[in-house]
């Protein structure tokens, strides 16, 4: 299996449980956020990257007259959410997000919600800029490390239970990276959402099944200093896990010479 056979699974199974991706205890946080910047910038063209839960795209599609255009990489979760929901506004292709469907400087406002994590950042984030308008709006949302993570203690312990995690940025590190791909912050901010680690570990065993408990949670205990002090873990494995919501808008790429 290819690593997009992969992705493909995951988000069909997350689809299912809506755990990881837009999960309800984030959304009502992004949808208020999300809806000030479509309030604010009136894109004609959005393009979201995934389908996600559906709930947050069914309410773009109620609530604003923008030409809708979904990317999703898996044809199931597409058809899924066009079985449940009436979707004629909504237009969808089955694509990469490394090899983005979407032709040069066609979006007006650019979607992604928890999925960059799992796809290469380097090329995700380059085709999604080629996607989007000079001045265009890249608003983007996702798990990250506290700032204080430095040695990514958080991304070891995801990528044992999450085999497909590639990484989590420092909010700091994600502005820089954004900023050298011609993205200018316009607004940001940091929340926290409670999780659990015990729960994480035991719904991505229900995909995994090579996940090991016992040395997952061997190494929770080796690093449980730093759990605490970053993540305020319990006795419980209950922590809160740092999210960050950002505005970027797409740059003209400087020249040189």
């Amino acid at each position: 299996m290819n690593r997009l056979d992969a992705v493909r699974e995951f988000i069909e199974f997350d689809g299912q449980n809506n755990y990881i991706i837009e999960p309800p205890s984030r959304l009502s946080s992004i949808k208020e956020r999300l809806f000030d910047v479509i309030n604010t910038y009136k894109p004609g063209v959005i393009v979201k990257a995934g389908v996600g839960s559906g709930s947050l795209l069914k309410e773009i599609s109620t609530n604003f007259d923008s030409y809708i255009v979904v990317v999703e990489p898996s044809l199931k979760a597409i058809k899924q959410f066009i079985e449940t929901n009436k979707s004629d506004d909504i237009k969808f292709i089955n694509g990469d997000f490394h090899d983005f469907p979407i032709d040069y400087y066609a979006a007006d406002l650019l979607i992604c919600i928890d999925y960059l994590d799992f796809f290469d950042s380097n090329k995700t984030v380059s085709e999604f800029k080629r996607a989007l308008k000079i001045d265009g709006v890249f608003f983007l949302a996702g798990v990250i490390l506290d700032e204080e993570d430095i040695e990514g203690i958080y991304d070891d312990l995801t990528r044992m239970i999450f085999p497909i995690h590639n990484d989590y940025y420092l909010a700091s590190d994600l502005k820089t990276f954004l900023e050298l791909k011609d993205f200018s912050l316009v607004k940001s901010m940091h929340l926290k959402f409670e999780n659990n680690l015990d729960k994480l570990t035991d719904y991505f065993r229900k995909k995994f099944d090579k996940i090991n408990r016992e040395q997952v949670f061997e190494f929770i205990k080796t690093q449980k200093e730093d759990f605490v002090k970053l993540l305020g873990m319990d006795d419980q494995y209950k922590i809160n896990e740092p999210y960050y919501i950002g505005v970027f808008m797409r740059m003209k790429p400087k020249t040189t010479g």
